[in-house]
């Protein structure tokens, strides 16, 4: 509840976020292929941030809508999809956060079943605060009502079933459909139908898979009546048909080993309207790495056809040359130029970046635009502090006489749930996820901190991208862990103060939002050994027996452990966790030779450390 996206249709309307509730049961990081991604986030005054698909350039902004960047759906490849949001900031800040989506077939095992259910207010945060530049969209603020229901026929064949109910300013409207997802050899198909209020209907095929190297999903749709179909025509046209083609591929250039890969994204999408004009686009991109250097180009194509049959063509192209993030100074040269309808150059632009330190960062900037003759030139440096951000920016454009300077004092303002304390930290951390974690040893074994228990100062614990060490108080709070990507925060067991302690759980697995700080609570205990030795009697004497296997049961009835007995019937169990255990010797032995233990040798193993001895007799089976 609070802030919340909703899930798009097959066919019909597509995701948006808003103040409501939302509930269900799929997957946050599954995807079917004919699945498409939104993904929003806040961008800062001045950031520009790229996303790529594994290491492929998909797309870029600098231009928020409403305070936030938007790459709207954005569509996946089968396997692991890894997009990777790039920021850099007007005084060389970089950052980057990483998203990692599972894409399959869009079926489901037998007899599962999936669900969504959303309702929000369009684009209406739930504070309904907004920024100086504000501009409502359409249907600003107007409910939406989506659901979706997915369930395994088989395994070959899965159903899907969605529906919606919206307000535009044409009023109250609704759409149903209805599908089914399978295979054909090794490509996934999918068919939908779709209804709508006012007697419109929708139809639609699709096919996705690999062939000869090439990652695609191909789409076909036809409709009737005044159907919307947001997941293709943002805008309110009514479309009589789409066609609809994403692929990408990787050509190797040079052979062997040492090849370099090429990796090419490209998008065909052609929508013929009701009213009887069309339009086609199409968008190609690649970029090559070489020499420490990445090269990236992009074409778009866009070509509108009015109901007289006119045509407007236009072809526009960027090259951007850049060195990779490894070295202190950094730069990038771009170029924007235009192909159709006439050759021209729009814009050229030249970035340096310095870093004097890990925390000093300097920004220079060089652009020239064709067609105003006005050149803009730019200076920024930013430091930052333990708490705090300092940053220098300006910029001057000389025809215009343009010019702008600014001072910022950038930091992030939170409470630490944990310790009820408030902090101040580095700009950055409201717009991703933390965790706040007490390390303590539990003494009494109930797995939660209280009075008899003890707090563990300098204990150590890491994520993929942070570190951090317990207070006096057993705290520490992991910030920065990203948003809506699975991490894991783990304990690193060489940091605890005793050799004989370890965590219940290596680590906590959560799911990180911008602005939350979840609490943990990680028990740590005492980990105890039993020794002893294991005497055979016969006739009255006992003596060591050595090889007998010995199987420590815990409270599951499974084995824990298992040793067996040296020359002199020793035997040693180590790391035990508390709980409670039995030892019995392994039953197959047992019967082999015909021993036995007189009684239930039951062991407790409190949650302090200890070390127990029971020493055993085994005598024959009667």
């Amino acid at each position: 509840m609070g802030d919340v996206a909703t899930t798009a249709m097959p066919i019909g309307l597509r995701g948006t976020s808003g103040r409501g509730a939302a509930v269900g049961n799929v997957p946050i990081d599954s995807l079917s292929i004919f699945e498409k991604v939104d993904l929003r986030g806040n961008l800062p005054d001045g950031y520009e941030v790229e996303l790529y698909r594994n290491g492929i350039l998909v797309d870029s902004t600098r231009t928020p809508v409403n305070g936030q960047y938007e790459f709207l759906q954005v569509p996946v490849d089968f396997g692991l999809n890894v997009f990777r949001l790039v920021f850099f900031g007007p005084q060389g800040q970089r950052r980057e956060e990483v998203r990692r989506f599972s894409v399959g077939d869009g079926r489901l095992a037998k007899g599962k079943l999936v669900y969504q259910l959303g309702v929000a207010q369009k684009d209406m945060n739930l504070l309904g605060v907004h920024g100086p530049n504000f501009f409502p969209g359409q249907d600003y603020g107007s409910l939406r009502t989506t659901g979706q229901l997915a369930y395994g026929l088989s395994s070959a064949v899965t159903v899907n079933l969605s529906g919606a109910w919206f307000e535009s300013d044409s009023g109250k409207h609704w759409i149903g459909s209805a599908g089914v997802r399978s295979g054909l050899g090794a490509l996934a198909v999918k068919a939908d139908l779709a209804a709508a209020d006012g007697r419109a209907m929708a139809g639609e095929v699709g096919l996705g898979g690999r062939l000869l190297g090439t990652a695609f999903t191909l789409s076909h749709a036809e409709y009737s009546g005044q159907f919307v179909d947001e997941t293709r025509a943002v805008t309110n046209g009514f479309l009589k048909r789409a066609t609809e083609l994403d692929a990408n591929l990787n050509i190797m250039l040079g052979g062997g080993a040492g090849g370099t890969y090429l990796p090419l994204n490209g998008r065909l999408r052609r929508l013929e309207f009701l009213d009887g004009h069309t339009e086609t686009s199409a968008s190609l991109r690649g970029s090559l790495r070489f020499s420490g250097l990445v090269a990236s180009n992009t074409l778009d194509f866009t070509r509108s056809t009015s109901t007289g049959g006119a045509a407007v063509n236009q072809l526009l192209g960027n090259f951007d040359l850049a060195t990779l993030s490894r070295a202190r100074t950094q730069a990038r040269v771009s170029l924007g130029y235009a192909v159709v309808p006439d050759p021209d150059l729009v814009s050229a632009g030249l970035e340096v970046d310095h870093a004097f330190d890990d925390r000093t960062l300097v920004n220079s900037s060089l652009n020239y635009s064709f067609r105003d003759d006005d050149t803009q030139i730019g200076l920024s440096a930013v430091r930052r502090f333990d708490r705090f951000t300092l940053a220098l920016d300006g910029r001057y454009a000389f025809k215009s006489r343009m010019h702008t300077a600014s001072l910022r004092l950038g930091a992030s303002f939170g409470r630490n749930p944990m310790t009820k304390r408030f902090f101040v930290a580095e700009p950055g951390e409201a717009t991703s996820g933390a965790i706040a974690i007490r390390a303590f040893q539990d003494l009494n074994g109930d797995g939660k901190f209280d009075g008899g228990d003890k707090v563990l100062p300098g204990t150590e614990f890491f994520s993929s991208n942070q570190t951090g060490r317990t207070d006096a108080g057993g705290n520490v709070r992991l910030g920065n862990l990203g948003s809506g990507n699975r991490v894991s925060v783990q304990v690193d067991p060489s940091s605890l103060p005793d050799i004989y302690l370890a965590p219940l759980t290596r680590g906590i697995e959560i799911v990180p939002r911008p602005g939350r700080t979840h609490e943990a609570e990680f028990a740590i205990v005492g980990m105890s050994d039993v020794e002893g030795i294991v005497y055979f009697r016969n006739n009255g004497a006992a003596r060591g027996v050595a090889g007998v296997r010995l199987r420590l049961i815990d409270s599951r009835n499974e084995e824990f452990k298992s040793v067996r007995t040296e020359v002199d019937g020793y035997y040693f169990f180590e790391q035990i966790p508390p709980g409670n255990y039995e030892l019995v010797i392994d039953p197959e032995q047992a019967k082999r030779l015909n021993i036995c233990l007189p009684g239930a040798e039951k062991i407790a193993i409190p949650p302090s450390a200890n070390r127990f001895s029971r020493n055993l007799t085994v005598e024959s089976c009667k």
